[in-house]
């Protein structure tokens, strides 16, 4: 069973890991591989994201919480 600090550390990893392909100096397909099933070993699938997250998020994309527009409506 995959906990919420694992699935926050895999969404880190895997952001630096996609900086670092766009980034950084060419890598070899295999470690490309190798690198990317370590992301995805414990990367929250979509109805997960879905339930954590979407009461955060406004629909202007923003944290509900800091969301200046949401802010000035009062939401």
């Amino acid at each position: 069973m995959t906990m919420p600090s694992q699935e926050v550390r895999s969404l880190q990893m895997t952001r630096e890991f996609l900086r670092e392909i766009l980034h950084g100096p060419r890598l070899a397909m295999r470690v490309l591989r190798e690198r990317a099933a370590d992301c995805l070993r414990h990367y929250p699938f979509d109805c997960h994201i879905s339930a954590r997250w979407s009461d955060d998020v406004c629909e202007h994309g923003d944290d509900r919480q800091f969301c200046p527009k949401c802010q000035a409506k009062g939401v």
